[in-house]
């Protein structure tokens, strides 16, 4: 027995008739939607790693840099979103992408890199990226 708000009963009563009628179909689109996200995910992070990599002085590769340290670990290396500006849209749009896919919480960026966390440490050096001191 359960207490649903009166809000989300129809919900609830489509999602049963779903589970007990064996039909799927937002279990199915939210799989389809989960595997396009993916999709664009890993397709702009393979931008991202060329772009750092075809150009790795340039002030686009420290912004791209940046983005990823923060989504390898925002708390030490935060990131300001407004950095976005400063790339062309293919590159900004690949940081979105990603950032889509990485809010999901499925894998850390570093183990989708082509290198793993070697090529991300390695950038950060070289870009000079330390972790943020905290306070405390």
């Amino acid at each position: 027995e359960a207490d649903i708000p009166i809000s989300q009963r129809d919900e609830f009563e489509r999602a049963m008739g779903e589970i007990v009628g064996g039909k799927r179909p937002r279990m199915d689109a939210l799989d389809r939607d989960l595997a396009a996200i993916k999709t664009r995910a890993m397709a702009g992070l393979k931008v991202i790693e060329a772009a750092i990599n075809a150009h790795p002085t340039t002030g686009g590769a420290r912004r791209l840099v940046l983005s990823l340290a923060g989504l390898y670990n925002g708390s030490d290396y935060p990131f300001d979103l407004s950095e976005l500006r400063g790339l062309d849209t293919t590159l900004a749009n690949a940081c979105m992408d990603y950032l889509n896919y990485d809010q999901l919480g499925i894998t850390e960026v570093h183990k989708h890199l082509a290198n793993g966390d070697r090529d991300l440490r390695r950038w950060m050096e070289e870009h000079r990226i330390a972790p943020t001191k905290h306070v405390s």
